[in-house]
């Protein structure tokens, strides 16, 4: 049987393409927070935050407890990177040196209640009005400024202070202490980790970590609610898998990371150059697990992010993993999908297996799907725009982005519900003239030939060339409708000529889910669930070129060896291969 492991594991793009092509397998491990953060700090725009958050970073630098080289490197650059911070907050403060307040005159005098309160949240952290940090003396004033200019007049008369430019530095102060704190927490709870020896013990101190998160975390709710999966195989935070107790467990390794910049060291240490990113914590288990075949997936920005930086020392790092890989540029719409979604995927081999055919791009296909293919016939008004929602939609300014368009054969998917924020997700839908009019609940309101020269064309720059409707995209409701009438069920739109929001079915369908997938949470988790997926019809296609060049993957046993392995890698991996093919054919 086909052992899987996936990381980033969102709502089982991988679990459904094998369910699709009819492959048994099984689940080793999946690992995503489902965007839990049990790290970030909520600092305050403030003095006092910012020299508690210093101080309290600086005491657990001291309190981990270093046992591994790579670690030390690790942890100086991160001592370094906080001394900067500090730095920076020396900076500020002769920056603000010498500036006078009358707080509490600000505080009687002040009529803006909102500003007030920002005011009383800094006043706060001080025992005394004379207590105050010019720093912070300093945002009161940049508050007063926005919010009252004549009474910024009065009490900056001393001072020639730029408020604007030390707010925006403090904030900048305040996004690099959070990332920092990620970085040294992470680091410390590895230093506990390797004090336990048992795999199931450090599972229990990580998840406890992650005590009282469960019901924030509805990605694994989805993924537990769909797939063949326990507690017991599910990790919270890929950081803290020990990819050690899965070497030599899995055939198929998937998962992909956001776009990250490596520039906090750059000292060319290989993968310890990315380390602190989620794509180094890909790039650790596959070093770790060893797995036959990966697939890595991102998006194509990263090929050119940071001038090409971050692609160059990513290709670096694949190459030092003792892998055969390749790298591929992915558009769903060349694999069956009425969607523009361009990806990377990146798909790799173990350099000591035998090949029975060199791994190619998966060949496209034509596309005879259209947007209509994938619309319910039936939909909930909720999902119908009232007069507002279509005036966001069809607003001049609007039209002319890129993201608002609406294609009769393409559609993008948005990953998050915005309410009137959408991006390309509307669809016009032309009803049945003779049905009955069943909207009681929500806002009439029928396009104008004005709307329709705009929303009815099908993809077109400016959306003024086919101001008839596009049947393509316009799909009439079935007769099913006056069923579901009679039946009781009257919050469905039948007025004649409307716009809605694709519903999260339809959002699965565009992205390769079957209707058997199970919806088992709110519409805007699964929108933004949806929208962070691979699209399985993608991987479907991959998975097929890759069972052409290593079948037996299939049954995860029988795998061919190389009769000699690669002397272009290291001895140390090497070796490493030669144990792993041993330990295979035990």
């Amino acid at each position: 049987m086909l052992k899987i492991a996936t990381v980033f594991s969102g709502i089982g793009a991988i679990e459904h393409a094998l369910k699709r092509i009819g492959i048994e397998h099984e689940i080793v491990f999946a690992s995503d927070n489902g965007e839990v953060n049990i790290f970030k700090k909520n600092i305050g725009t403030n003095f006092i935050d910012i020299k508690n958050e210093l101080d309290r970073l600086k005491k657990i630098i001291k309190e981990i407890d270093i046992k591994v080289e790579s670690d030390y490197e690790y942890l100086t650059d991160l001592d370094q990177h906080l001394n900067r911070i500090n730095y920076k907050v020396v900076e500020l403060q002769n920056q603000c040196n010498n500036t006078t307040l009358d707080v509490n005159y600000i505080l009687n005098e002040i009529e803006d209640e909102k500003v007030k309160k920002e005011i009383e949240k800094i006043y706060k952290k001080y025992d005394s009005f004379t207590n105050i940090e010019d720093v912070d003396k300093v945002l009161i004033l940049g508050l007063i400024e926005k919010s009252n200019k004549k009474m910024f007049k009065q009490v900056s008369v001393n001072t020639d202070i730029n408020t604007k430019l030390v707010l925006k530095e403090v904030k900048e102060v305040i996004v690099q202490l959070n990332m920092l704190d990620e970085k040294i927490e992470t680091l410390h709870i590895h230093s506990e980790l390797r004090k336990i020896e048992d795999y199931t013990e450090k599972k229990k101190y990580v998840d406890n970590l992650y005590k009282g998160k469960e019901k924030s975390n509805f990605v694994k709710q989805s993924y537990f609610a769909n797939y063949d999966i326990t507690d017991e195989r599910f990790h919270w935070n890929v950081s803290f898998i020990d990819g050690a107790q899965y070497t030599n467990k899995v055939d198929l390794f998937v998962g992909g990371s956001p776009c990250q910049s490596f520039s906090m060291v750059g000292k060319q240490r290989g993968l310890g150059d990315t380390r602190g990113t989620l794509f180094y914590e890909y790039a650790r288990l596959v070093k770790e697990i060893q797995p036959k075949v990966f697939i890595y997936e991102n998006v194509k920005a990263v090929l050119s992010n940071d001038g090409g930086k971050t692609w160059n020392t990513m290709s670096q790092i694949f190459d030092d993993l003792g892998y055969q890989w390749k790298l591929m540029v992915l558009n769903s719409k060349d694999y069956g999908v009425a969607q523009n979604r361009e990806r990377i995927f990146v798909v790799g081999f173990r350099n000591d297996l035998e090949l029975v055919k060199p791994f190619e791009e998966p060949e496209k296909v034509q596309l005879n799907k259209k947007m209509k293919d994938y619309l319910l016939d039936n939909v909930s008004g909720k999902y119908y725009l009232n007069s507002k929602g279509v005036a966001f939609v069809t607003d001049n300014k609007n039209l002319q982005k890129k993201w608002t368009q609406i294609d009769g054969d393409i559609q993008l998917c948005q990953k998050k519900n915005q309410q009137f924020n959408w991006h390309g997700d509307f669809v016009f839908v032309e009803e049945n003239k003779n049905m009955d009019k069943t909207m009681h609940d929500l806002e009439k309101y029928f396009l104008s030939e004005k709307v329709e020269k705009y929303v009815l064309s099908s993809g077109t720059k400016n959306f003024y060339s086919k101001p008839k409707i596009d049947l393509e995209v316009a799909r009439p409701l079935l007769t099913t409708m006056h069923k579901m009438h009679r039946a009781g069920v009257d919050n469905y739109v039948t007025t004649e000529g409307r716009i809605r929001k694709l519903t999260p079915r339809e959002c699965l369908r565009l992205m390769g889910f079957c209707d058997s997938f199970k919806i088992v949470v709110s519409d805007t988790q699964i929108y933004q669930q949806a929208g962070n997926s691979i699209v399985v019809d993608v991987l479907i296609a991959i998975v097929n070129k890759i069972i052409e060049s290593l079948p037996n993957i299939i049954e995860g046993k029988g795998y061919n060896y190389k009769s000699t392995i690669n002397n272009n890698v290291n001895k140390t991996n090497r070796n490493k291969q030669l144990k792993l093919v041993a330990f295979d054919r035990e």
